[in-house]
């Protein structure tokens, strides 16, 4: 992971920055799992929780308006070879493939999961365990919803269509450790540099 991508969304008056960052993410999704590769990284310069602002309020987390790509320079151009940005261009500001500050900080960048829907949980117990539904309402109720206050992006399933919240948590590691990406360019062992 020497080198790095920057793709910075532009200001748009029609669609909010979360509605864009997750239209460029599932396509960057979509190539990835296309070209099967493992050796792409993504992180998020503009990551932060959620903070209060002192008047009872609290500004909500956020990935930001930049995904950055990393990987080794061959990695980097051979996914940029492919036009997964079609349709986005417009939307969006690209960098230029550079090498990464010797003085970067470590990161890991992780999907988070949680069981938000009680609905899915409850068909689940019916359809696993033949419970009645009146049973899994009882075992299940809607207030058992978890929330992860963590950003997220907004995908849709390529092979179920269905929508789902892709949770991300973005830390500072203290170790340098390898490992493959996922398709969603995200790992739960590998670290990043951050700058």
């Amino acid at each position: 992971m020497d080198h790095y991508l920057d793709i910075r969304l532009r200001p748009d008056p029609e669609f909010a920055p979360p509605l864009l960052l997750g239209a460029l993410y599932a396509k960057l999704h979509r190539v990835l799992a296309a070209q099967q590769r493992s050796d792409i990284g993504a992180s998020f310069p503009g990551y932060a929780l959620a903070t209060p602002t002192g008047k009872g309020k609290t500004v909500p987390p956020t990935l930001g308006d930049t995904l950055r790509l990393h990987g080794s320079a061959a990695a980097l151009d051979g996914l940029m070879a492919a036009n997964w940005l079609a349709g986005m261009r417009d939307h969006v500001t690209l960098g230029h493939i550079l090498p990464v500050p010797a003085a970067a900080n470590l990161i890991r960048v992780q999907r988070k999961q949680t069981k938000s829907n009680p609905g899915k949980e409850r068909d689940r117990l019916m359809r696993r365990k033949g419970v009645s539904e009146a049973e899994a309402l009882r075992l299940i109720p809607d207030d058992k919803a978890k929330w992860l206050d963590l950003p997220y992006l907004t995908l849709t399933s390529q092979t179920t269509g269905q929508r789902f919240l892709l949770f991300i948590a973005q830390q500072a590691a203290t170790q340098d450790a390898s490992g493959e990406f996922n398709a969603y360019a995200l790992s739960q062992t590998a670290t990043l540099p951050a700058f």
